[in-house]
């Protein structure tokens, strides 16, 4: 209903209630520019803490920069160069407690016959809905927040 985010580049309403608490550093990796910039603009509104990366390299090095202060990994999975779950091998070598997200367009069965994912890890498919992010993110972060249907 308007909602739609990720692939549709619209944001016509929004379910929107800042979480107070979160505070939380999510690292985005998004090549698409549009998609990532929505990403953040809601993230930020939510109160979490974004550091945007346009591809996986810009990714593990802001990893790097950033360390243990990232307590989630946003990431699309088919990028130009090093896909997501390749990038999020590496960035786990040295962040092994570092939780993950991975988008797609493509469905999670398809996904995983395609790309080896060796750790867990959660999944967003696109489109997906501004609500749909964040109780995702409300759930994979462990916030404490009633999360609605």
């Amino acid at each position: 209903m308007g909602e739609a985010m990720a692939g549709s580049g619209s944001v016509d309403s929004m379910d929107h209630q800042p979480m107070e608490q979160a505070k939380q550093t999510i690292l985005v990796v998004e090549d698409e520019e549009m998609v990532r910039g929505l990403i953040c603009e809601v993230l930020r509104r939510e109160g979490y803490r974004v550091v945007p990366c346009s591809d996986a390299a810009e990714g593990i090095e802001a990893s790097k920069r950033h360390g243990p202060g990232i307590d989630l990994l946003l990431t699309d999975v088919v990028m130009p160069g090093m896909n997501g779950p390749e990038m999020a091998t590496r960035i786990q070598e040295n962040l092994p407690q570092l939780r993950v997200v991975f988008m797609s367009g493509y469905s999670q069965q398809a996904l995983s016959k395609e790309v080896q994912v060796d750790r867990f890890f959660e999944y967003l498919q696109k489109p997906f809905t501004l609500k749909t992010l964040t109780q995702k993110l409300t759930k994979v972060l462990g916030n404490s927040e009633a999360q609605a249907s």
